[in-house]
């Protein structure tokens, strides 16, 4: 058997488990594969291995359509036909279970080309984003960040009576007593409101020397802590602020940038993080963080794949992760080791994540850029436990948080279509199962209680 023909033999061979999955190759197209191969200078064996690697890429890749044609499926056989009144089916996580449902969208205002300010069924208002990549990943993020339990805006997936997707609705999280602004107007409150006068000029002059540049890539070490100080500075310049506050603040802060650093959130600068102010009465103001939002970009041509943004700065992300692990540990220990020591159940369910929203070629770069930002939290964080003494108190919090996580992911386990290729499944499995038995057996044990009582 010639050269060519022993391409050929494996190439029909590799196909057939395309075929098993419906993709089907005309022997021309084989032809001119194995003449195109059998013309290189390369041995059998690396042509052997261009074939695998190419058809296991295709393999995966139809795959993966296949999963996201049976998940349209599914929702069209979900759902009744719209009833009166309602014009749109909603697509969300309501505590870790998927919900569809019917409601009824009404543009208000058009803010620009892409945004529309709504009312949904007559009562809350939120923003209706058109059909995008960024959006896809936005409802990616607000699920990642239910799972890390870091506060989002309400997001959900909107579609037609047809189930054709029609963009994103993302709900607006003031209470009736808020307002929200974000960094930049934070500032400007603070130079109306605030009476610490030393404080509110240092801050001015911190933000117009770095504001009027623009981005910058970070110059030196010490720009990167000034860089997050600038932002406690507003906290505590803040009208009637508590220190019990300032330190909520800080840590819900941090918190958001370990999810910015994971999930690889690019456009973190001033004007897309805020606080929501709330009057509890004439003289006294509060504070808290708003929920995340607008977290979609995550990639920039002017970046490169090691660097993130970070208020004022383009920085370093592995130098940005030490800095916080540095000076700020306490804050943001909770939520490093709940990443992890989760490994195994976080990733694969952020994967299926992912793989519900993206075609297959943006899912395999994202997912890579994902392990990578995990293995660096992971990394810097096994390398600071060998420094840094887990007091009985750590262990009892990060137990307590670890239990509070296997409920979360529970609801999602059982939501997504399982995908018995990925890695973890096996634990995902073992890990509601015990939950399941664990409820069972507190209900059997309440109602064995219950008839000793009745005796």
């Amino acid at each position: 058997m010639d050269r060519k023909q022993l391409i050929i033999e494996h190439i029909k061979m590799r196909l057939a488990d395309l075929t098993e999955l419906g993709k089907e190759y005309s022997e021309d197209k084989i032809e001119k594969l194995a003449t195109s191969l059998a013309s290189t200078n390369k041995t059998l064996t690396e042509i052997n291995t261009l074939v695998d690697n190419k058809f296991a890429y295709q393999q995966r890749k139809i795959k993966h359509d296949n999963y996201l044609a049976s998940l349209k499926e599914y929702y069209i056989s979900s759902i009744d036909k719209l009833k009166k009144g309602n014009n749109v089916y909603l697509l969300s996580y309501d505590q870790g279970v998927k919900v569809l449902e019917q409601a009824y969208i009404k543009e208000d205002k058009e803010l620009d080309n892409k945004l529309k300010l709504v009312t949904i069924n007559k009562e809350k208002k939120g923003y209706k984003k058109e059909n995008s990549i960024n959006n896809d990943y936005e409802l990616i993020m607000s699920d990642i960040a239910y799972l890390l339990n870091i506060p989002y805006a309400a997001t959900y997936r909107i579609f037609d009576k047809d189930m054709e997707p029609q963009g994103i609705l993302n709900l607006s999280f003031e209470e009736p007593s808020e307002r929200f602004l974000n960094f930049e107007e934070t500032l400007h409150y603070i130079k109306e409101e605030s009476s610490q006068f030393n404080l509110k000029q240092e801050l001015i002059d911190y933000h117009d020397k770095h504001y009027k540049y623009g981005l910058q890539e970070v110059k030196k070490e010490q720009d990167y802590k000034d860089n997050i100080e600038y932002v406690f500075k507003l906290f505590k310049a803040l009208p009637d602020i508590t220190e019990e506050n300032i330190e909520e603040l800080k840590k819900d802060y941090l918190n958001m940038k370990i999810f910015e650093l994971l999930t690889n959130s690019l456009d973190n600068n001033l004007n897309n993080i805020g606080l929501m102010v709330n009057k509890e009465n004439k003289k006294k103001y509060t504070y808290r963080l708003s929920p995340s939002y607008n977290k979609y970009i995550v990639k920039m041509d002017n970046l490169k794949d090691n660097q993130t943004i970070c208020n004022f700065y383009i920085v370093d992300k592995e130098e940005l992760l030490r800095m916080l692990v540095d000076n700020y540990y306490d804050y943001i220990k909770e939520i490093l080791n709940l990443i992890s020591t989760n490994k195994d159940t976080l990733l694969p369910l952020i994967k299926q994540v992912v793989k519900e929203h993206l075609e297959y070629d943006l899912y395999d770069k994202y997912i890579k850029v994902i392990e990578n930002n995990y293995e660096i939290i992971a990394s810097i964080t096994a390398e600071n436990n060998t420094k840094t003494e887990i007091t009985e108190q750590d262990k009892k919090i990060y137990d307590e948080n670890n239990k509070s996580y296997d409920n979360r992911i529970a609801p999602f386990v059982d939501n997504y279509v399982a995908d018995t290729e990925e890695k973890g499944n096996t634990l995902l499995i073992f890990v509601v199962t015990t939950i399941l038995f664990i409820t069972i057996g507190i209900i059997l044990l309440a109602i064995f209680a219950i008839s000793r009582l009745d005796m």
